[in-house]
């Protein structure tokens, strides 16, 4: 019996010494969550007017400002979604948002300067593949960061860097509390000679630039249908392009080596993830400073079909009956390609005019991009 009470009384005391400690544990991170709590609602007043002898300097990190470039054309209710975009700013950084919209005349860089003006620390392009352009025309090679809140139909560079598609309210929480990047971009020059290149105004673009087939098949896809389906339109305009034939192409690199080809299609890649999860450009990542250069050619629909087996997966080539297609890749910081016959041309699925010479180069790691947080 004494035995029985020893035993117990001892685990009375074990038990006793664990639910003190677990309860210290319990107050301390009540304390430490009331000083963070606290700290919070300080950071969210306003900042009180710094005395003589106040030298403390502004956080750089700290988002003041928030200005979203909207391009109204991809959202049915901009009230409503204006209203979302500031309560989630307000909720989360306690920051001001000012809007700007697009217009047919002026489709973002106009909007973009003047937030930059109004003292922007982050700018989101609401919109298209062609509103992010604008934005980052004038951004790139500024410490202002950018985000992205995706509504158009390819949305490209914000699936490359894994921003939510379908909520804008998401998009813009993963622009607050993500990470910043500096992302490269690449820069195009057309014409209708080698002269006529060097002197034209270069032009951004972030996923993918070129010309031939990919940008018939742009200029086919119907607008309508685009808005309706998203981007499986463009399978549907570009059926057209399928029997179209190949021009010749001499692609140079910066080692002045020139390479000739028969060539439908000439693809320059800053990122490579395309919708549907394919991947067309494996070495077209947005931060190694190069492009993915890929030329392709093919005869007739049995000649696409074995680019499209590639493009699913590259390491196939057709093994059985004629080739009658054929696919080359370069990665090169820079690259110039001359055709002989005029092509049209596309920056990031908008079209731009027909050329036959194309001057392509990128700047590495001069955008600063607000990315979500890895998982």
């Amino acid at each position: 019996m004494d035995q029985t009470l020893l035993v117990l009384s001892i685990v009375s005391v074990l038990t006793t010494i664990i639910t003190i400690a677990l309860l210290a544990v319990v107050l301390r991170r009540q304390a430490r969550h009331r000083r963070e709590l606290a700290a919070l609602e300080a950071a969210r007043q306003p900042a009180a007017d710094p005395g003589p002898d106040d030298g403390a300097e502004d956080d750089p990190d700290r988002l003041r400002t928030v200005a979203v470039v909207l391009n109204p054309s991809k959202f049915e209710k901009t009230e409503s979604f204006q209203q979302r975009i500031r309560e989630v700013v307000e909720r989360i950084e306690g920051a001001r948002t000012l809007f700007y919209e697009t217009t047919i005349d002026d489709p973002g860089r106009g909007q973009t300067e003047q937030a930059l003006r109004d003292g922007a620390d982050l700018v989101m392009a609401a919109g298209g593949d062609g509103t992010v352009r604008m934005v980052a025309s004038v951004l790139a090679g500024t410490s202002t960061r950018m985000g992205i809140i995706p509504a158009g139909t390819g949305n490209l560079l914000a699936r490359n860097v894994d921003i939510p598609l379908e909520d804008p309210s998401a998009a813009m929480t993963a622009a607050l509390t993500g990470e910043d990047r500096q992302v490269d971009v690449g820069w195009l020059r057309v014409g209708d000679s080698s002269a006529g290149a060097l002197a034209a105004e270069r032009q951004i673009f972030l996923v993918i630039a070129g010309f031939g087939a990919d940008a018939e098949m742009i200029g086919y896809t119907d607008p309508k249908m685009k808005k309706r389906i998203g981007w499986i339109a463009y399978v549907f305009g570009g059926v057209r392009t399928v029997l179209g034939r190949s021009v010749d192409v001499v692609v140079q690199l910066p080692d002045e080596s020139r390479h000739a080809h028969k060539a439908r299609t000439v693809l320059l890649g800053n990122v490579g993830k395309l919708p549907g999860g394919f991947v067309l450009m494996p070495d077209a990542t947005i931060d190694n400073g190069q492009l993915e250069v890929v030329v392709a050619g093919w005869r007739g629909a049995a000649g696409f079909s074995q680019v499209a087996t590639q493009v699913i997966n590259p390491k196939l080539t057709p093994r059985i009956g004629p080739k009658l297609s054929s696919m080359k890749r370069y990665l090169t910081p820079g690259v110039r390609v001359t055709t002989t016959k005029p092509q049209p041309v596309q920056l990031d699925g908008d079209t731009d005019v027909e050329a036959t010479h194309m001057i392509a180069t990128v700047d590495p790691g001069v955008l600063r991009l607000r990315v979500p947080m890895p998982r």
